[in-house]
């Protein structure tokens, strides 16, 4: 998946976010799409939300005619946040490889992946707090806590500074660091041969379905059992038995496409 419009920056304005929830809509039932690697097209992967455009000068879009601006603003927010939320809902883990700068809207997108590979010339900048609106924007105030703890969020949130991409490691936030801009993508192509389309295939979705809702928990009991149903889901697939014999042939398991 691109975030393609380089001469902008990659900027986000409404004919992404459209683009957007599109493709994500289609990845959710897309059962023979198993891992999906996300990148910016051109000098940086995400600038943010498009402050240039306004939702007003687009005719596609009644919500955008509303003489309140509240409401207005309100519909396009969310529509931003919604395409934000969209990413873990799909069923197939999100790989974001990151050159350049994620800003805003971009780093929302990283926080919302599964895996973040980066250059080591990279930045994140949780910058919404730079432009007189909240630091907490589009899932922020959720997922930092979660990946980098209290203390270093509510520093980025209330300071938008950058945190580069080897700082960004240190804390966690990147898996993998990479050298140059064009080794991004070909070493989140490489994992996900090796680690992602080697394993199960429902038994990937069915683990990244388990993180989202234990996240949030409601105790390690809630937990457990929603791990005891997808494992007497799977013990039962096809993909369970391929994986054994695998295992005891000492060789890589066929899933093929199901």
């Amino acid at each position: 998946m691109t975030l393609n419009r380089p001469d902008k920056l990659n900027a986000v304005n409404l004919a992404m976010m459209q683009d957007l929830h599109a493709c994500l809509d289609f990845l959710n039932h897309a059962f023979d799409c198993r891992v999906v690697i996300l990148r910016g097209a051109g000098r940086i992967f995400c600038a943010g939300a498009d402050l240039t455009s306004s939702p007003a000068g687009d005719a596609g879009y009644d919500w955008a005619k509303f003489p309140d601006k509240v409401k207005s603003f309100w519909q396009m927010q969310h529509e931003l946040s919604s395409a934000i939320l969209k990413f873990r809902r799909i069923p197939q883990p999100v790989l974001a490889a990151v050159h350049g700068a994620a800003v805003g809207a971009g780093m929302a997108f990283c926080n919302a992946s599964d895996i973040v590979i980066a250059t080591r010339g990279a930045k994140f900048v949780n910058a919404y707090i730079k432009i007189g609106v909240s630091g907490a924007d589009c899932g922020s105030s959720y997922f930092l806590p979660r990946t980098v703890g209290f203390h270093r969020s509510a520093e980025l949130m209330y300071t938008g500074r950058d945190l580069p991409a080897e700082e960004a490691h240190r804390w966690g936030y990147v898996n993998y660091l990479v050298e140059k801009d064009e080794e991004a993508v070909p070493f989140a192509v490489r994992f996900a041969t090796e680690f992602l389309l080697t394993r199960s295939p429902l038994g990937l979705r069915l683990t990244k379905e388990a993180l989202n809702y234990n996240m949030d928990a409601g105790g390690m009991e809630a937990a457990v059992k929603l791990e005891d149903r997808n494992q007497t889901l799977c013990a039962q697939t096809d993909d369970a038995f391929e994986g054994v014999r695998a295992f005891f042939e000492k060789r890589k398991p066929r899933y093929g496409a199901r």
